[in-house]
């Protein structure tokens, strides 16, 4: 009897070491799911919690794009995948640009007999695909019309007597270019994206100036041929799954034209000239819709 007492007391011994050895495991102890989330079990009694300012959405490493550091230098900027490789784009650009001397009377307040117009209006279809993720090579077409006249200008301060009348300026152009296209990704789920396009083209067109009415009238007449490189950031944002709004800004860029123009007189000329802007041109402010197929 005393015998299976002991073996009795050993037996219960060994159990109750072996339950308090496991909860001590159990209780607070951490256990690594997924590579990038750690979950915090607690152990308290016989229900286990789940702490929740441990839990945290795991980041999908596949969407982020590593680049390599210049040199010692590392910017530190985490790029998401915005456009993945493989992909085609498509879409198409507009930017409408309208002015009246009617709705700047504040500016004018100190002129009189004042009516001046300017209006501007381009499209830009454009297709593109991706050769690596946020890489984009592409083409885009485009018309651009540029209209403005100084119906009545008149201008007299002390001395100074200035008067304009029945100025009339048009253009159309056409374009054909070459981009390329680099996205940095913002945010991990592919939202937000920042981009610069740089673009080389070439566009032709012709132009009239004209000034006076009926038998004043007088114009010249302009064959218009043009080398154009840009460099064009934007804003990219995902509205719905493969369809995205954007934009751009022209803030930089070097034409190179030649021209030929021909007089209301019969006179004609031919002429060269070149340009560099490097600044944010109003009349270069694009929006635009995208599509990722």
């Amino acid at each position: 009897m005393v015998i299976l007492l002991r073996l009795y007391s050993l037996i219960l011994f060994i159990l109750l070491g072996t339950s308090w050895a496991m909860a001590q495991v159990a209780s607070d102890s951490i256990v690594k799911i997924h590579p990038d989330t750690v979950y915090k079990f607690i152990h308290i009694h016989d229900t286990v919690y789940v702490s929740n300012s441990e839990l945290k959405a795991p980041v999908d490493s596949s969407r982020i794009i590593y680049t390599k550091p210049v040199g010692r230098y590392n910017r530190g900027i985490t790029n998401y995948r915005f456009i993945p490789k493989n992909k085609w784009i498509g879409g198409v650009t507009f930017s409408v640009f309208s002015f009246e001397a009617d709705n700047s009377r504040v500016l004018f307040s100190l002129l009189k007999d004042i009516d001046v117009n300017l209006r501007t209006l381009s499209v830009h279809p454009f297709i593109g695909y991706a050769v690596k993720d946020n890489t984009i090579i592409g083409v885009k077409l485009g018309y651009s019309r540029v209209s403005g006249a100084i119906n009545n200008f008149a201008l007299n301060i002390d001395d100074l007597d200035v008067s304009l009348k029945d100025i009339h300026y048009s253009e159309d152009l056409y374009s054909f270019n070459l981009f390329h296209r680099s996205y940095i990704g913002i945010d991990p789920k592919g939202l937000f994206g920042l981009f610069n396009e740089t673009t080389i083209g070439y566009n032709t067109g012709s132009s009239r100036f004209s000034r006076g009415a009926d038998e004043t009238l007088k114009y010249t007449d302009t064959t218009i041929n043009q080398l154009h490189f840009g460099i064009n950031p934007g804003i990219a944002i995902s509205v719905m799954p493969n369809v995205g709004a954007e934009i751009s800004f022209g803030v930089a860029g070097f034409t190179y034209n030649w021209e030929k123009q021909k007089k209301s007189s019969g006179e004609t000329g031919k002429r060269t000239n070149s340009g560099a802007n490097f600044k944010i041109n109003l009349l270069n402010i694009n929006i635009g819709l995208t599509v990722c197929i």
